[in-house]
């Protein structure tokens, strides 16, 4: 703050920009000392001399109210308040816009619950506020940037203190609807009118609108479902997000006609060539399903429904898209209005299953599966059970064709996980004898049922099926059961870990690697869902005697860290855990290095410690060299076959180390002299790991910090690279292998035009007659210039 007093306006800005990155680092940081920060920034904003002063202050300004609690900044309002709208009435477009800004951030500050009582004397503040935001939005002759940030603080300043200024209300709205017609500003108008929709205040929207016969709403969503037939892409996305709010706040206030305009543009929508915008859509689907019901439905059914059906074929389907279409067809069946009821809509789904005359796919049939069930939850009881019996019975029925039944196991599996269905005495028995039929694909899908129904009832499924897995006939499905029920028990598993645990740990001693992999899958999910009585017990295996175990122990940690729940794990059990890449055994190491490449991913700030302290990094790059005695020979009558067990330990290394390198919160720790000396070692090893070891390079050639240690390093770095360029395929190659080799040389070639562009490479001579002599000249020349093309097209194209 005291340099904040200080005349030199350089010194005041630097101060400014000082403040503004502290409190993005560290929220609410700054709150003790507000009252003495808001003098120098009042000061500041009052400087004329100073634009860049003035902007900076305001940037500072609005990153400080937002990431602050509003009672911080309440004792100030009345200074800080007309000291910003005088700025939003400057003649310089900047500072206006960040002024804008501001002021949206200081009706949050006035008001932070509305329609809560004001918890100050603001009234006198509130008049001013709208009249200068008003005045700016009218305005027809200024900046871009300005008119929409006019048009978000208008939104902002209405949501907060709207019924505070009502007869301002009729005024505005029109206004925003113009601006919502106008090319130039619709998108920022229909975000604003979304959220005046959401506010908790009488934003007046249904007030009439003079010359239409309709509300100001109306008029809304009349021109949100013009923009639906836009080719513009965040166009569509905005309307359908407000209109998806317009209907679940103020659906009482429109009329049916207003919704048939929506659905006349909506099925064009829902297609796989753009899956986010058929989410919202499906969004607005739904809500108008939940919201105006008797309008809506009888007009789903021929052209939405169906087209949401095909959508559920698609292979594309997925994430948000996925759900948004289970969703919607839940709601339709809560609603269960003919033809779109629950035994109508089923009958649809399933047909879908062969619609086309052959069987439908793994991930179709897990669609469809997953759709059935989620409008059986949502059916009546007495409905869901017939389904249930229904799918029992197609077990049993030698007429059916096999992939019906596969079908019938996955949708009672997805039933299962979401409803008790022990009443049903025949379902056990129908799925455990599908394990005895000589398919895989049927008794993969039986385990599948079995563990996804035991996760609907656990303390009825659960003993018969650790009975089973002890039981041994069909050990590797059990476990796969067991392993299913992991991934859909939640928080119920940590009741039956107790119960888990010792018959997991018996199967972790196995030699085949595929019970090993599914043991550490389930125990991984375990410790996701009761962290406190499951990684005590890993921990205590680290040291265990078999390597089979240890193995089993690294890798449940990987799948712990990718579920939900990774925070619960602590620093100090992960770094334990690193420990491992110090084992004599090849695949606990390697469990290790994979491992560490899933901490690096999902929580690399918990490596700064490990690394700066040195006992991590000389571990991770004893694994990137190549060790002679793991290098055997095969033979195989006429022909010697060289095997390197250690090469997929070398993957792995070389993996982790650009991970590493991609984390800015890893990277500033690591030394990168010997890092880069891995690198000259890997350029010479196998194709996959040169080719990452060429993206290395590619990416610390951008780094500042990156650029002298490579350069200083061109003299080993450029002889492998040389080799790897000029080596040339038998002549019996096969067409695969051609594809491959061509990858790596021109993989290889970014990496020489990388180090090319160094700022010190020409003081390198042997880079210099390689780019000449071999790249530049005879019969690398094309692909190099096409390599060095595409690379100088790179920043036009992410511009």
């Amino acid at each position: 703050s005291r340099q904040l007093q200080e005349k030199a306006v350089r010194t005041r800005t630097a101060a400014f920009n000082c403040l503004r990155q502290l409190a993005s680092s560290l929220p609410g940081c700054l709150g003790e000392h507000a009252s003495s920060l808001v003098p120098g920034v009042v000061r500041a904003l009052k400087d004329a001399s100073a634009n860049p002063l003035r902007i900076e202050a305001l940037a500072f300004l609005q990153l400080a109210l937002s990431t602050h609690p509003p009672a911080v900044f309440q004792p100030h309002a009345a200074t800080l308040v007309p000291t910003v709208l005088s700025l939003v009435e400057d003649r310089y477009y900047k500072i206006t816009a960040e002024a804008l800004r501001v002021s949206a951030e200081l009706a949050r500050v006035l008001r932070p619950s509305p329609p809560d009582p004001p918890t100050f004397d603001f009234a006198a503040l509130v008049a001013p506020l709208f009249t200068c935001v008003s005045a700016r939005l009218v305005a027809q002759d200024q900046d871009q940037e300005v008119k929409e940030r006019a048009i978000e603080c208008v939104g902002a300043v209405v949501c907060r203190l709207g019924d505070l200024h009502a007869e301002a209300l009729p005024a505005l709205l029109p206004v925003l609807l113009e601006r919502m017609r106008n090319e130039m500003t619709r998108i920022a108008a229909v975000k604003t009118f979304a959220l005046l929709a959401a506010a908790k205040v009488d934003a007046q929207l249904a007030s009439p609108l003079a010359g239409t016969g309709g509300s100001v709403l109306q008029a809304v969503v009349g021109e949100l479902a013009n923009f639906l037939r836009k080719s513009d892409k965040p166009l569509r996305q905005a309307a359908l997000s407000a209109l998806d709010t317009i209907v679940t706040c103020h659906a009482a206030a429109l009329a049916p006609a207003d919704y048939d305009g929506v659905l006349e543009q909506m099925p064009p929508l829902l297609s796989d060539a753009d899956l986010h915008v058929a989410h919202l859509a499906l969004g607005v689907a739904r809500s108008l399903v939940l919201q105006a019901a008797d309008a809506t439905v009888p007009k789903l059914a021929p052209a939405i429904v169906p087209r949401t059906l095909s959508l559920l074929q698609s292979p594309l389907l997925q994430g948000y898209a996925l759900k948004s279409a289970f969703d919607f067809l839940a709601a339709l069946v809560a609603h269960g209005a003919k033809p779109l009821d629950f035994s109508s809509l089923t009958k649809r789904i399933l047909a879908l299953a062969d619609s086309d005359g052959t069987a439908a796919s793994r991930h179709s049939l897990g669609v469809l599966s997953q759709a059935i069930a989620a409008c059986a939850t949502e059916a009546k009881a007495p409905l869901r059970a017939s389904t249930v019996d229904a799918f029992v019975k197609q077990l049993s029925a030698p007429s059916e064709s096999p992939h019906k039944r596969v079908l019938a196991l996955i949708c009672l599996g997805e039933i299962g996980a979401k409803n008790d269905l022990s009443a049903h005495k025949g379902l056990l028995p129908a799925v455990m004898a599908a394990f005895d039929v000589n398919e895989e694909e049927y008794k993969a899908a039986a385990s599948y049922a079995l563990g996804h129904v035991a996760a609907g009832n656990l303390s009825f499924y659960l003993p018969h099926l650790l009975k089973e897995v002890e039981a041994g006939k069909h050990e590797y499905l059990m476990l796969s059961a067991l392993n299913e029920l992991a991934k859909s028990g939640g928080a119920s598993l940590a009741a039956v870990v107790p119960q888990l645990l010792p018959t997991l740990f018996t199967f972790a001693e196995r030699d085949e690697e595929g019970v090993r992999n599914v043991v550490a899958e389930c125990i991984g999910r375990l410790a996701a869902a009761a962290p406190g009585p499951v990684l005590p017990e890993l921990e205590s295996r680290l040291s265990h005697a078999s390597p089979n175990v240890r193995s089993v122990v690294v890798h449940a940690l990987r799948f712990t860290l990718t579920e939900e729940a990774r925070r619960a794990v602590p620093p100090s059990t992960l770094h334990k855990f690193l420990g491992a890449l110090g084992d004599e055994d090849l695949k606990v190491r390697r469990g290790a290095l994979l491992t560490l490449n899933c901490i690096a991913h999902s929580r690399p700030a918990t490596l700064r410690d490990p690394i700066s302290g040195g006992e991590l990094l000389p571990l991770l790059y004893g694994e990137t060299a190549k060790r002679p005695e793991l290098v055997h020979q095969v033979d195989l009558g006429p022909f010697k076959h060289f095997v390197d067990d250690g090469l997929e330990l070398r993957k792995a290394a070389f993996e982790c180390m650009d991970t590493l390198l991609s984390k800015p919160v890893v990277r500033e720790r690591l030394e990168l002299s010997p890092f880069v000396a891995r690198l000259a070692e890997g350029l010479a090893d196998d194709a996959d790991i040169k080719m990452r070891c060429h993206a290395m390079l590619v990416a610390l050639s951008a780094l500042p910090a990156g650029q002298p240690v490579l350069t200083g390093a061109l003299d080993t770095l450029l002889e492998p690279l040389r080799k790897t360029l000029i080596a040339q395929l038998k002549d019996n190659a096969v067409p695969q292998q051609v594809e491959r080799h061509d990858d790596l040389v021109r993989s290889a070639m970014r990496a020489v035009r990388a180090l090319e562009r160094l700022p010190e490479a020409e003081t390198v001579p042997k880079l210099g007659e390689l780019v000449r002599n071999t790249l530049k000249a005879g019969r690398l020349a094309d692909k190099y210039a096409a390599v060095c093309a595409e690379e100088e097209a790179k920043p036009a194209d992410g511009e």
